[in-house]
């Protein structure tokens, strides 16, 4: 377990939009130390330190920082080809991870820090923010807790639309050796909440998928068996010109609805909102509750596996037109 005599030491690789939200966070919390700001672009890792952590070592080499540097964990923002070698320098020294998602690019890979962490003890989360913000906890709460209301789920719906192939183009999300498209960025953060609420995963697939003159998946369609026997229907449109997501999930008795998240329950035609939310939590402070307790948070790197498989199944069934199955959940 951590001394509290002194505060957690953590490095953050990647000092662009996404780690400038994770120091915020991390500065916040009286417990860590922002200790190293490491991006292959000084000047990026210069300014976050100046801002949020003026006393942290500045590195541009993430590997050779984290031989040389004084720390207790990690938090990986960098580009997704560059976390499993990553990852495995820090379990090499010794640190537990907090990583971006997605984790890494390849099964494989994903499997063997998944036996890694377990063999080495370390703490190893994805960042799958929606497992901790309000109104999918509350989400949650109520299908666990309030389950007599709802009665046992039989359909999910999931949409989602952002203006998000107009803001792609030079970035690596328009890469398709690295990126998955809409469905598989943006689009992952509804599939993985749906897996975490219902405690279901998916099982088979049938997709349409268009790039709409992009490199990369901007609109898919997606019909999928969840295991229990429950159907979904999920559609991705990256090019719209707002954003919004909805989340219904239709049970026996009641509905549960996020709406843009905001929670809403529905029975008998009447729909009303859920006002009692859950708090809160960042997966940085539940990292650090990780780092003390030794206990695994609730987006551990298993979940990266079935999005992973998600994603590749997919991505197959668009090309081959033709319903794929995932492989059996461990």
């Amino acid at each position: 377990m951590q001394s509290e005599s002194r505060r957690i030491r953590v490095g953050l690789l990647g000092c662009g939009f996404v780690g400038r939200l994770h120091a915020q966070r991390l500065i916040a919390d009286p417990r860590v130390e922002l200790a190293l700001c490491c991006d292959p672009q000084r000047e990026a890792a210069e300014r976050l330190a100046a801002e949020y952590a003026p006393a942290a070592a500045i590195e541009v080499d993430a590997l050779p920082a984290l031989g040389r540097r004084e720390l207790d964990a990690v938090v990986i923002c960098s580009p997704t080809p560059l976390h499993y070698e990553q990852v495995g320098a820090a379990f090499d020294r010794g640190l537990d991870v907090l990583c971006e998602k997605p984790l890494v690019v390849g099964r494989e890979q994903i499997c063997e820090l998944i036996e890694r962490q377990e063999k080495q003890g370390r703490v190893l989360s994805v960042s799958y923010q929606r497992r901790y913000k309000s109104p999918f906890l509350t989400a949650r709460r109520e299908l666990t807790e309030n389950a007599e209301f709802y009665g046992p789920l039989r359909q999910v719906h999931v949409f989602v639309c952002e203006r998000w192939r107009q803001t792609i183009p030079g970035t690596w999300r328009d890469d398709p050796n690295v990126g998955a498209g809409y469905f598989g960025d943006a689009g992952s953060h509804q599939i993985d909440i749906v897996n975490y609420l219902s405690g279901q995963q998916v099982e088979a697939v049938y997709a349409i998928s268009d790039k709409r003159e992009s490199r990369v998946e901007i609109v898919t369609q997606v019909i999928a068996r969840l295991t229990g026997g429950v159907g979904m229907a999920a559609h991705f449109v990256g090019d719209a010109n707002h954003w919004r997501e909805d989340i219904h999930f239709h049970c026996e008795r009641g509905d549960l609805l996020l709406r843009s998240e905001e929670v809403w329950r529905a029975k008998d035609n009447q729909i009303e909102r859920v006002t009692d939310l859950v708090p809160d939590k960042s997966p940085d402070e539940a990292f650090i509750d990780s780092v003390i307790s030794r206990q695994p948070t609730i987006s551990p790197a298993t979940c990266a596996l079935p999005m992973y498989d998600w994603t590749a199944a997919v991505i197959e069934s668009a090309r081959e037109n033709r319903w794929v199955n995932l492989p059996k959940p461990a």
